[in-house]
């Protein structure tokens, strides 16, 4: 079992080095990446292996993932990361059918035959945006529809699953394939955390993290937090990876 924290949720509290400070004195062994934060490979390797963490799983823009895969390959390979994810799609590149959304899957299965080549997986993260309803069935069904579950699995972030209204265990069942990685984060309750977009530390809010937690460390062996905006970063890091350890037997 890995716990692992998103880097983006620490993109505020300091320069690289500190964030993975950070992690690490929290508790946390691995990190998830935003690709290689603009350092050449092995360069971001060795700061990583610095600070004593390793890479569970790197998130890579689509853009790049069409366009430098070579350089996503590359430092999978340094970093003995062996995930890439794809993990959001911009306002003015979501599609609008139904069709539009099959084509984003079928873009993405070659970018996962690519990376199965090199002994890579790839996988797609959530937002809110992929449930709403095109012809009848999700965004995110569409996407599955045109890929095959080794093409592309699924990082499932259940608390935007939540915030979209939806049951996260009923949400998964269909797709319990794919399933690669769970994005934990939890909703404040209401009008409590304007501050910090209506998020905050996991286990302080209204997703039912315990029973999820206890059911899906059967179905997944990586386990990611992920903060979009603290306000304490270090306070946020410890209370989650002391929630995650007590409810997982992890690393």
């Amino acid at each position: 079992m890995k716990l692992s924290v998103q880097l983006y949720s620490l993109r505020d509290a300091g320069d690289l080095d500190t964030q993975l400070a950070m992690a690490r004195a929290a508790g946390f062994k691995w990190v998830e990446s935003v690709a290689s934060h603009g350092l050449p490979p092995e360069e971001f390797a060795d700061k990583v292996a610095a600070h004593g963490l390793r890479v569970s799983s790197m998130h890579v823009s689509m853009a790049m993932a069409e366009h430098d895969l070579q350089g996503v390959i590359d430092t999978c390979h340094a970093t003995d990361c062996r995930l890439a994810i794809v993990p959001w799609l911009p306002m003015g590149e979501r599609p609008s059918t139904a069709i539009g959304w099959q084509a984003v899957g079928a873009r993405l299965a070659a970018i996962g035959n690519r990376l199965n080549n090199e002994g890579l997986r790839l996988a797609y993260h959530n937002h809110d945006f992929e449930f709403h309803l095109y012809s009848g069935r999700t965004a995110l069904d569409w996407i599955f529809s045109t890929a095959r579950p080794q093409q592309l699995g699924w990082e499932a972030d259940l608390g935007w699953v939540a915030r979209a209204g939806l049951d996260p265990m009923a949400t998964i069942a269909p797709y319990a394939d794919r399933l690669v990685a769970i994005h934990t984060k939890d909703i404040a309750e209401p009008g409590t955390a304007p501050d910090e977009d209506g998020w905050c530390a996991l286990g302080q809010g209204i997703v039912p993290w315990p029973a999820l937690l206890a059911d899906l460390q059967k179905r997944a062996s990586l386990f990611v937090l992920e903060h979009d905006k603290p306000t304490d970063h270090a306070a946020m890091l410890k209370t989650s990876f002391d929630f995650l350890h007590q409810h997982l037997i992890a690393n």
